[in-house]
C-alpha cells in the first residue's frame, strides 16, 4: 500500500487530504488536521507493507518502506551549491542504482548488509559538513525502513504510485481552490475515491456513473 497527504483548504482554514492506494483500490480522507490519526483510522487492520515518505506521522507503523526518490530530491537540493555534500549526493545515486538491482530478486544479506553500512557512511561523511544536519536526521530516523522493499516482493523503493495518484486531486485543487463543508468532503471522501479506484481497476468510469444515476 502507498500512502501520502497533501494540503487541502476547507472554506479558507488548513486542512489536507490523506491518500492511500493499493494497484487496484483508492481511499481519499478530508481531514482538519495532518494527525497521524487519521492515517491509523484509513489502514485499520492492514497488515502489509506500506511505501511513504519520510512523515514521522508514519513512524508508529512497524513495516514501512520509505521513498528514495523524496530522499534524493532532498538530498540533491543541499548539493547544489555545496561540493562537499554533492559528492555524497553522487555516492546516494550510486547506492541506489544498486538496490534497485536487488529489488529484483530474493534479498542477498550479505549485499544488503554492505547497503546499509554505504548509507550510514554517507551520514557519518555529512557529519563535519555545515548545512547537511537536515538530510542526516532525515536519513537516520528512518533507520532500516529505507531497505524494507528487499525483502518483499512486489514492493518498490519509491512512493512513485502515490504520486501519480496524486494529480487528480492537485488539479481539483487547482480547481476549485477549497471545499466549503462536509459535503465538500463526502464528495471527496466518497466520490473522489469511488471514480479512482474505478480507473485503477480498468473500468468505464462514465458507464459505471450512469449505471449509479439510474
Amino acid at each position: 500500500m502507498h500512502s501520502d497527504e497533501i494540503c487541502f483548504r476547507e472554506d479558507g482554514k488548513n486542512g489536507y487530504v490523506w491518500r492511500v492506494f493499493t494497484k487496484t483500490k483508492a481511499i481519499f480522507f478530508a481531514a482538519k488536521s495532518r494527525s497521524a490519526k487519521h492515517f491509523r483510522k484509513l489502514i485499520r487492520n492492514f497488515k502489509g507493507v506500506i511505501v511513504v515518505d519520510g512523515y514521522r506521522g508514519y513512524n508508529y507503523y512497524p513495516v514501512k518502506q520509505r521513498c528514495w526518490v523524496h530522499l534524493i530530491r532532498e538530498f540533491k537540493e543541499l548539493a547544489k551549491n555545496n561540493k562537499e555534500i554533492d559528492i555524497q549526493f553522487r555516492r546516494l545515486l550510486i547506492l541506489y542504482e544498486t538496490l534497485k538491482d536487488l529489488n529484483t530478486g530474493p534479498p542477498i544479506e550479505d549485499e544488503i548488509k554492505k547497503a546499509k553500512w554505504i548509507l550510514a557512511d554517507i551520514v557519518a561523511c555529512l557529519e563535519p559538513i555545515d548545512g547537511s544536519k537536515k538530510i542526516r536526521t532525515y536519513i537516520k530516523n528512518s533507520d532500516d525502513d529505507w531497505f524494507t522493499a528487499l525483502y518483499y516482493s512486489g514492493v518498490p523503493l519509491h512512493n512513485n504510485h502515490a504520486e501519480r495518484e496524486l494529480r487528480s486531486v492537485v488539479l481539483l485543487r487547482k480547481t476549485i481552490g477549497y471545499y466549503r463543508n462536509w459535503k465538500g468532503k463526502r464528495w471527496i471522501d466518497i466520490v473522489i475515491s469511488t471514480i479512482h479506484t474505478w480507473r485503477l481497476q480498468g473500468q468505464n468510469i462514465f458507464q459505471n456513473l450512469r449505471a449509479v444515476q439510474t
